[in-house]
């Protein structure tokens, strides 16, 4: 069972207020947590075939090609035999840059 919403906890669409000429612009804050799971819904949907999700609609808008989802992923496994440049490379075609100020080892969240 998957979970699957908008990730927004406020959403100010832009508008314009003719009366007093005043632009607003879009305002938004995503909620990491709603997110986390959007993302555990659409990897269950690719990889499994007992999956229900609970979605809204409006959520499933701009979820993007399933193909070019999977291109995305870099799949590893323990015990896989993979050079650390080949990684690097991978990382780099995903658009993920390099960031030396990360939290210790030992902060970083566990496998399950």
């Amino acid at each position: 069972m998957e979970y699957f919403v908008s990730y927004y906890d406020y959403y100010q669409p832009e508008a314009y207020v003719p009366s007093s000429d005043t632009f607003i612009e879009k305002d938004a804050s995503v909620n990491e947590h709603i997110e986390q799971m959007r993302l555990s819904a659409t990897k269950a949907l690719l990889e499994r075939r007992d999956v229900v999700v609970v979605a809204s609609v409006s959520a499933i808008y701009g979820l993007g090609d399933p193909d070019l989802y999977l291109k995305m992923m870099l799949h590893l496994t323990t015990g896989m035999l993979i050079d650390q440049r080949a990684i690097l490379r991978r990382l780099a075609e995903l658009q993920y840059t390099r960031n030396d100020s990360g939290l210790p080892a030992r902060h970083l969240p566990r496998a399950r």
